[in-house]
């Protein structure tokens, strides 16, 4: 594994993740529908959209992107699994084990079955909702990001091989493929059982959101966009132009039908932003999203993912919830009740973030992403860098 040494931070990107977060945090919490209002709860649903589903994407084209850019000189496979399992596991086992103990706190119940494949992360290739929608849900996308981990030495040495004028056909061609994936899912799945509010069946959502094997082609691209960069083929794209070409291809997925919402025809958009925030780092002008609140709640972002809709989910039934049809449903509230508890959920989840982040994430970083020997030889030499450092940029996208 091998890649151009004396990379810059990225401090843009790690500050854009957190703001990429909010439209995650803010569609769970429209879903939870805490207004009594119903147009009031159906408004805050519709103004949400799609942008959710637009952040996830970039988090996986973020993946891809700062961990090519991030690859060490001389670094191995086996070095770089060992960095990318203590990162993902530590956090991801008390998220689910707390999933467990608010699961059975508020009674709703959990398959073993489902609760053992989110455990190891195998539950985003099963086409059922019972395995995706349970638990600590969101862990889905982890399931995705292992196999990239897994795949990524690879894949790198594949994008190595690829000659930099040639790399943009490798993005058109990519992007084209993420993009035809609906079509495949439309015509080749069963349309029934059909999930609400999308007009599509499960398998087809499953197929097109949740399966590794095509949300691969997210983190793929954000590799081919590290490359570009590195290998000085990059268009020149200014960041405010990038983030206008994102808006628009939002909206223009907004007319679309539901699956391509989801990422197909923005993932290009979300990769060029991604690039020409990197290299406005880079090339040491910065960004709005490098500031040092933005960076501070950015290096919480993964663990906040992990945490902030077993917060809204779960804490919302704790403050009262009634049976409806054999579910439980949470209480509701007025518009400024509504907005309260909401807010309350955010500042919760940061702070349970803050405390995962340290307690946990850091510490599980310090002590084992590297081999006993190779943190007594960097002790040893007075190394200024901790062991827990990230190089270059090098952060987990939920």
């Amino acid at each position: 594994m091998q890649t151009r040494p004396s990379k810059p931070n990225l401090k843009s990107l790690t500050g854009l993740r957190f703001l990429a977060m909010l439209p995650v945090f803010l569609t769970h919490a429209a879903f939870e529908g805490v207004f009594t209002d119903a147009d009031a709860s159906w408004g805050f649903l519709n103004v949400m959209g799609t942008s959710g589903y637009l952040a996830v994407s970039f988090f996986f084209v973020l993946s891809g992107f700062v961990i090519t850019w991030s690859v060490r000189p001389g670094d191995t496979a086996r070095a770089f699994w060992r960095r990318r399992f203590f990162r993902v596991f530590p956090n991801h086992v008390t998220s689910w084990a707390l999933a467990l103990v608010l699961v059975l706190t508020v009674g709703t119940g959990i398959g073993l079955l489902p609760s053992v494949t989110q455990l190891f992360l195998l539950q985003s290739w099963v086409p059922d909702p019972a395995y995706t929608d349970t638990g600590n849900s969101v862990s889905w996308s982890l399931a995705v990001d292992v196999v990239f981990y897994g795949l990524f030495p690879a894949l790198l040495a594949l994008v190595n091989r690829i000659a930099p004028k040639r790399l943009w056909y490798w993005v058109i061609g990519t992007a084209v493929a993420a993009a035809v994936v609906p079509a495949v899912g439309l015509a080749a799945l069963p349309d029934t059982p059909e999930m609400p509010l999308s007009g599509v069946s499960e398998s087809q959502y499953w197929f097109a959101y949740f399966l590794p094997l095509f949300r691969m082609l997210e983190c793929f691209l954000g590799m081919l966009m590290a490359r570009i960069v590195l290998t000085g083929v990059w268009i020149r794209l200014p960041v405010l132009p990038a983030v206008v070409l994102v808006v628009l291809a939002y909206w223009a997925a907004q007319q679309m039908p539901y699956l391509y919402r989801l990422s197909a025809v923005t993932v290009l958009p979300v990769a060029l932003l991604t690039a020409a925030v990197a290299v406005a780092d880079a090339e040491g002008r910065g960004t709005p999203f490098g500031n040092r609140v933005m960076v501070w709640f950015g290096e919480l972002s993964f663990a906040f993912y992990l945490l902030h809709n077993l917060v809204l989910k779960y804490g919302h039934l704790l403050l009262g919830h009634t049976e409806v049809d054999g579910e439980q449903v949470g209480r509701t509230w007025d518009v400024p009740g509504g907005v309260a508890v909401i807010a309350g959920g955010f500042l919760v989840s940061v702070l349970l973030a803050w405390l995962l982040h340290n307690g946990v994430e850091k510490p599980a970083m310090r002590r084992w992403s590297r081999p006993r020997k190779a943190r007594t030889t960097a002790a040893a030499g007075g190394s200024s860098r901790p062991a827990d450092a990230v190089p270059a940029g090098e952060v987990l996208a939920p």
